[in-house]
């Protein structure tokens, strides 16, 4: 997870083109004649589409006399949208929507995620993950694989529990504990998988948020969503929203900030460490029970 997130970075580049115009007060068309390229080539870049053309950003630079270090931060966030990531190759056998959650991880430093009706991917055992796909084959087209998915979730988690991951925090509603998202016996190995996660490596953090629980400003959560921070700045963030059709990608500030002052009163309101692990055992036990 050390190379820096494509499309975060795909996304940064294209603020930073857009901010550099409006400095030297260009339209994108006037930009786009002046340095020989097309509007359309200018907004590919502006609006962070695969593969920033490199030779139109040093053209940018040249054109707008950018600064040495500016201008080095610059190429260097094109050279990262170029890159093609492990998740690339099989994409479309994973799906596309489990490969841009791979990109997104790429290059954090936290993870943080909230999680209101299923168990999230970075902590799914291979049995839960599969029988999630099972149960949603609507949601995948050809040539989707459920097999190369699950294998891609574990590669995943490889990556969050390896020594230079990142730091993992999931507030995990009461609900997704509760609620049977797969046969008995593979709910309560999956909560067991929780339990030994977070017994075996301290940088990963899970609290539950319990059903009865008041909320400060009885804030009410619609979707489940991921919160990344990034090495390469620290001001680096990106939000994504899983929604039934897509996923909603959130880089900048008025869009950032909202989830993040959500995610504080969710945090507060969450159980701690000892008893969100109690009641984590409780629920597996429970499980367990069903299948006897």
């Amino acid at each position: 997870m050390s190379r820096p997130s494509p499309y975060v970075r795909r996304r940064w580049l294209g603020r930073e083109i857009r901010r550099m115009r409006d400095e030297h007060g260009m339209s994108a068309e006037s930009l786009a004649r002046a340095v020989g390229y097309s509007r359309q080539q200018l907004s590919a870049l502006e609006n962070g589409h695969l593969g920033p053309d490199v030779d139109l950003v040093s053209a940018i630079c040249e054109y707008l006399a950018v600064g040495v270090k500016r201008r080095t931060a610059i190429m260097d966030g094109a050279a990262d949208g170029w890159a093609r990531g492990w998740w690339m190759a099989d994409a479309e056998r994973m799906g596309a929507r489990q490969a841009i959650y791979a990109d997104l991880e790429s290059g954090t430093k936290s993870i943080t995620e909230y999680a209101p009706f299923l168990i999230p991917g970075l902590l799914q055992t291979p049995a839960f993950a599969d029988a999630r796909m099972r149960s949603e084959p609507a949601r995948h087209t050809e040539p989707f694989e459920s097999a190369q998915a699950v294998s891609a979730r574990a590669r995943r988690q490889q990556l969050l529990l390896a020594p230079d991951g990142p730091r993992y925090n999931v507030v995990l509603d009461e609900g997704a504990i509760r609620r049977s998202a797969a046969e008995p016996h593979i709910v309560a190995d999956q909560l067991r998988h929780i339990l030994n996660i977070c017994a075996a490596h301290a940088s990963v953090k899970v609290r539950v948020l319990p059903i009865d629980t008041t909320i400060k400003g009885h804030s009410a959560m619609c979707s489940p969503y991921s919160i990344y921070h990034y090495r390469d700045t620290p001001s680096s963030i990106a939000v994504a929203v899983d929604t039934l059709n897509q996923d909603l990608i959130h880089t900048e500030t008025d869009e950032i900030d909202p989830y993040l002052s959500l995610h504080g009163r969710l945090k507060a309101a969450a159980l701690d460490n000892e008893r969100s692990f109690g009641l984590i055992r409780a629920a597996a036990q429970a499980y367990y029970r069903q299948e006897s």
